[in-house]
């Protein structure tokens, strides 16, 4: 009996605890499953938080990239002193609204410990370059000197994260003149070899503006706060770049030091580590960014392309008539679409040689749009170079667009000088002319009579050009205008045998798009009466009237032959007039001496480096009325014909090879 009770007994603890095990077993089970529900809210919350960076980027930078980008068409268009100082002011507060977008951006992924180090080769004369010019509108502003210590044997390129690099020391100038109100900045860049290939950069950035006291030093990298100082009412402001500064550095290895006396000025200073993949030396920076200001004091177009054709896509009319009036000057023939199927639409008829599209954008977006044209038949341009110009400037962004095919990146607001680059870079070289920094925006009517003159004017008028028309659309450049009418010639027959092999075919469409190109290209150069003719084609091949078409083609045929033909002579007549020239120089030279032909080489070579080609032709013109042997005279025809096209580099580059 006593045995059966104990029996009974230990039975009932057993059950206990297995009861107790299946609640815990059932408690564990719970939380495993709260925890698993937690982790997929917190990575719902991380990606929630990433599109709503993203858009608010998007939704930010669009209407910051329309009041800046027709800010950028005042300041260079407008003759009223008053409104352009007016609309230095507007960009200089669009673009700090523009730096305050991304340190919250920045500021929210470095929170999140989700920045990440992008580490790509680098030139550090061209970082420098722009830091430099970042802060060079408010340096001369505020009348303050601006110092530069740059090591001359610091070697050229580098591999390291060039775009966390450029926003810290781009914050610590920019600071440094906001805090300064006379007296200088410095910036000093010095390097030591650390092992192997790596060197150790040092960046200090000094300036003699109001300076810090001692106690609120300790308050500089926190976020959102406020010196306790009555030197700083002035320009007083709470903000994130000092934050986000020390983080960015610490992130890459560093220690941002401040080092500060009160009412004398600062210094900020951090080292880090970069490879080399270059040992070159950049040489004297401070001479070579000086002789570059002569070309960014005032505004010059860097190409034209009159025979270019580029389509920018947006769903913002603003952003679209940004990028048309900031690529006027260029004389691009430029097309615009609002969306994704207008440009698809665009594209079936019309053939182009880069386009730009925006992301973001309803109903079919810019990646979606993208894919569409490299998959579309029968696409002239499937293969054209398109560029993402976005407001999305998130981290990882670029690499994003280069993944889904895109050939390059660039963020709104639009950097003109960076976008003319990317135009140069990516048009094809044979619708580029580079100005060199020239001003081709000549008033042809000033002069007319020696227009006339020089391109005999009655000869191409007899074969359908109306040549003050063409070159005005070449900026009254008569040397430019030579060099196309010489390519226009080459193209003719090309377009003219691919017409006919489309109009055999019965291929309307594909006669279109060449049609089109040649009514443009022949408009460019002031042949209205081909172009007028090229359109009403134009118009009845879109239409699919193949039976209008056949009966109208042989006239386009024939002005094009007859055009061909007077091209020929005409060119061929210019290269005669110019060997004829140099016979009779050649049957006038007079001697020089040796230290006389030098010293003109040292001259000629003195404008080129100044870009200063009418002076330059003008030597070359004097030098070659001396008598030497046939390969200075062939060096001096290179140079002649470098300095016709603009190429003063290669001029340069001819002219020194023989000093």
């Amino acid at each position: 009996m006593g045995y059966s009770l104990e029996k009974a007994e230990a039975s009932d603890n057993r059950g206990q605890q297995v009861s107790t095990l299946l609640q815990a077993k059932e408690q564990l089970e719970r939380k495993n499953i709260e925890l698993e529900e937690a982790i997929l809210a917190a990575k719902k919350a991380d990606s929630a938080r990433d599109i709503f960076l993203a858009n608010m980027s998007h939704e930010l930078r669009t209407p910051i990239n329309t009041i800046l980008g027709l800010n950028e068409l005042i300041i260079r268009e407008s003759q009223d002193e008053a409104v352009k100082e007016y609309a230095l002011d507007i960009r200089q507060a669009g673009n700090i609204l523009l730096t305050l977008v991304s340190d919250i951006l920045d500021f929210t992924t470095l929170e999140a410990g989700r920045m990440e180090l992008m580490e790509g080769i680098y030139d550090i004369s061209s970082l420098l370059n722009d830091l430099i010019n970042g802060i060079s509108l408010q340096v001369r502003k505020k009348k303050l000197e601006l110092r530069l210590d740059i090591a001359k044997d610091i070697p050229h390129k580098l591999l390291g994260d060039e775009i966390h690099l450029r926003q810290i020391i781009g914050n610590l100038l920019s600071n440094a003149v906001k805090y300064t109100e006379k007296g200088r900045i410095t910036l000093h860049v010095s390097w030591r070899k650390v092992s192997g290939d790596k060197i150790e950069l040092y960046i200090i950035v000094k300036d003699t503006g109001v300076g810090i006291k001692e106690k609120d030093i300790p308050k500089l990298f926190g976020v959102f706060q406020r010196m306790n100082t009555t030197v700083r009412n002035k320009n007083e402001r709470t903000g994130l770049g000092l934050a986000i500064t020390s983080r960015l550095v610490g992130m890459m290895g560093g220690k941002l030091e401040v080092q500060s006396v009160y009412g004398k000025g600062s210094a900020f200073s951090f080292k880090v580590v970069q490879k080399v993949e270059d040992r070159a030396p950049l040489g004297d920076f401070e001479k070579q960014y000086n002789e570059s200001l002569r070309s960014t004091e005032n505004y010059r177009q860097k190409f034209i392309a009159p025979m270019g054709r580029i389509l920018v896509v947006d769903d913002n009319a603003m952003n679209l008539a940004v990028a048309q009036g900031l690529l006027k000057q260029t004389r691009l023939q430029v097309d615009v679409a609002s969306s994704g199927e207008e440009c698809l639409e665009l594209m079936r008829h019309k053939t182009y040689h880069l386009i730009c599209m925006d992301h973001m954008m309803p109903v079919m977006d810019g990646v979606e749009t993208l894919h569409k044209i490299r998959e579309l038949e029968s696409n002239p341009s499937a293969d054209v170079p398109v560029i993402a110009l976005t407001a999305n400037a998130v981290p990882g962004a670029k690499e994003f667009y280069l993944n889904e095919g895109f050939q390059d990146y660039l963020t709104k607001p639009i950097d003109a000088d960076k976008f003319e680059n990317m135009l140069i870079e990516y048009l094809p070289d044979s619708v580029v002319y580079l100005t060199q920094g020239q001003n081709v925006d000549l008033e042809y009517e000033m002069q007319d009579a020696e227009l006339a003159l020089d391109i005999r004017e009655s000869q191409l008028f007899v074969i359908g050009f109306n040549i003050r028309n063409g070159l005005k659309y070449m900026g009254g450049d008569k040397a430019l205008y030579s060099k196309v009418l010489r390519d226009f010639h080459l193209i003719l027959k090309e377009k003219e045998e691919a017409l006919r092999g489309f109009l055999k075919k019965g291929d309307m469409p594909g006669y279109a798009i060449v049609v089109h190109s040649l009514k443009g290209n022949a408009r460019n150069l002031g042949a209205d009466e081909l172009a007028d003719e090229a359109f009403e084609l134009e118009k009845m091949s879109k239409a699919g009237r193949l039976e209008d078409v056949e009966v109208r083609s042989p006239i386009l045929f024939n002005m094009m032959k007859t055009m061909r033909s007077g091209l020929k002579v005409y060119l061929d007549s210019e290269e005669e007039n110019v060997e004829q020239d140099e016979k009779a120089a050649e049957d006038a030279l007079v001697p020089v001496t040796e230290s006389e032909w030098k010293r003109g080489l040292d001259e000629l070579a003195q404008r080129l480096d100044d870009f200063d080609g009418d002076s330059a032709g003008e030597k070359i013109k004097e030098l070659k009325r001396y008598n030497r042997s046939e390969s200075d005279r062939k060096m001096l025809r290179l140079c002649e014909k470098a300095v016709k096209d603009f190429a003063f580099d290669v001029a340069l580059e001819v002219v020194n090879a023989v000093m």
